[in-house]
């Protein structure tokens, strides 16, 4: 793993790089696998944090410069103590750890399927476009968006959220934005779903759910 990319994990996975930096560390991913098992590691949490009620979290005006830091030291010191435990039924049940050897490189070392490139329709009309891009990996699924606002939804700035919908129709929720009429973003999430087992993509208003845009891989 190189000093430069050990970082970018949960930044990564939580959407918060850069589009340059982001495909960067794809490429990044496809030659190292300690970067790869460190991603496969942490790839449920955006779904997890995604679960949490809007309403159970205080607004603060501004978060703090080292919040993402200090979120990624406590995720790693976390990945220890969990790596520890493991290594502890490991001893005690050595043909379970035959299990795991048989199974982590294929976690670790399969390169990234082809990409999944789709356009958003319309579910209810308005002045949205969306154009979005799979791409499947050995932890699960990155999803990048670019999201344009001809007019925009209502009147003023409004919030969007990115969601998927699995095979068996549970919907998790993978980013959310604010955004302007007459502006173009480019949010994007991950999930650990396999590119195969996501039924759609869609789009929503937050204020009242709505989905705006939807479409299937």
């Amino acid at each position: 793993m190189i000093d430069t990319y050990r970082d970018w994990d949960a930044a990564y996975l939580l959407g918060a790089l850069p589009a340059a930096e982001r495909r960067e560390f794809e490429d990044h991913l496809s030659g190292c696998a300690a970067c790869r098992s460190s991603v496969a590691e942490l790839a449920g949490i955006p779904g997890l944090l995604a679960r949490v009620p809007l309403s159970e979290l205080e607004p603060i005006e501004e978060a703090p410069q080292d919040l993402l830091p200090r979120l990624v030291g406590a995720a790693r010191r976390h990945r220890v103590r969990v790596r520890a435990l493991t290594g502890g039924i490991v001893l005690a049940a050595a043909a379970a750890a035959v299990a795991v050897t048989l199974i982590l490189p294929q976690l670790t070392s399969n390169p990234a399927e082809p990409a999944a490139e789709l356009t958003l329709s319309q579910v209810v009309p308005s002045t949205l476009s969306a154009e979005v891009q799979l791409v499947g990996h050995a932890w699960g699924t990155s999803i990048d968006m670019t999201c344009s606002y001809g007019g925009g939804y209502g009147q003023g700035a409004a919030t969007y959220a990115l969601y998927v919908t699995d095979t068996s129709g549970k919907e998790t929720q993978l980013a959310t934005w604010t955004a302007e009429p007459g502006r173009t973003v480019e949010p994007s999430g991950t999930t650990s779903l396999a590119l195969k087992d996501i039924r759609s993509v869609d789009v929503r208003a937050m204020a009242d759910g709505t989905i705006l845009l939807a479409g299937s891989p």
